[in-house]
């Protein structure tokens, strides 16, 4: 009679507990795009987007004589155009309607896919996404000018097209377009002393304060810093183009900043304690 050999049962081996589950990893990562960010120092990255108006403007209308930001001056060019001036450009008119209109829709859906994100559009996904979206459109216009697929006239120093090249049109809008994203994260985070896009409003606010000449006063320096920003842009992108690396080079940095603020986005500091519930009104200092 054989004795049976005695059999062993194995437990089967426990995951490590250190391990998070794909489960627990993909809760992590949607809390963490759909936290609200905290507003402290936002002011930072909308001042870099004012630079970045002040780059993106002055190579756009250096090259086709129309703002691709400042909507108030592209209304004034569509106004003249009812009276086919400026004669020299007397297509001019349609190169800002087509700006003023992608601006708008931009605003538009920016506004709205923003908000569709949580929390009034102040969340690390939504602003993320948002500079993202506007980032791609300012890279792709910068390929269209530097593959020459656009036409990249110098300013006045080359005569207008006859007839025009309406292909010129399609990297205006999305430069317009992209815009609009700017001055709705401002108005998001509630820095609406940063418009982003246009200085008129701060020259008014910058005078009209006062409390302009105080020791502090966030809201003055932040406006000086507006303007210090969109003018050094402005030199710095008509200087690029006016040089042999021409409006391209101005929209792949422009572009390249963009990618940067995202980046700042996705790792910003969260919503703390005291600034939950409170939304823009939670804001203080820079």
């Amino acid at each position: 009679m054989t004795t049976p050999l005695p059999t062993t049962t194995s437990s089967p081996e426990r995951p490590a507990a250190s391990a998070p589950s794909r489960r627990e990893s993909a809760h992590r990562l949607r809390t963490h795009l759909l936290t609200p960010v905290s507003l402290t120092l936002t002011s930072i990255p909308l001042l870099l987007s004012t630079f970045i108006s002040g780059l993106a403007d002055a190579a756009a209308y250096n090259a086709w004589s129309a703002f691709v930001s400042m909507q108030t001056g592209n209304t004034v060019f569509l106004a003249l155009g009812a009276s086919g001036q400026p004669l020299s450009r007397p297509y001019g008119w349609l190169r800002s309607l087509t700006s003023i209109l992608a601006f708008m829709l931009g605003c538009a859906f920016f506004a709205r896919f923003m908000r569709a994100l949580g929390h009034d559009g102040r969340t690390r996904a939504a602003l993320a996404a948002s500079f993202a979206i506007q980032a791609v459109m300012m890279l792709v216009a910068a390929g269209l000018a530097t593959g020459k697929v656009v036409p990249t006239p110098a300013g006045d120093v080359s005569p207008p097209a006859d007839p025009p090249d309406f292909l010129e049109l399609l990297p205006l809008g999305l430069l317009a377009f992209q815009a609009g994203g700017q001055i709705v994260a401002s108005r998001m985070l509630g820095h609406i002393e940063i418009p982003t896009t246009v200085l008129t409003s701060v020259y008014c606010d910058l005078t009209s304060d006062a409390r302009a000449m105080s020791r502090e006063n966030a809201v003055r320096d932040r406006r000086v810093a507006a303007v210090v920003l969109l003018l050094t842009g402005g030199i710095v992108g008509g200087w690029i183009s006016r040089s042999e690396a021409g409006l391209g080079t101005v929209l792949w940095v422009g572009g390249g900043l963009k990618c940067l603020i995202v980046g700042a986005w996705l790792w910003w500091t969260g919503e703390r304690v005291e600034e939950r519930g409170k939304g823009i009104r939670a804001k203080r200092g820079w």
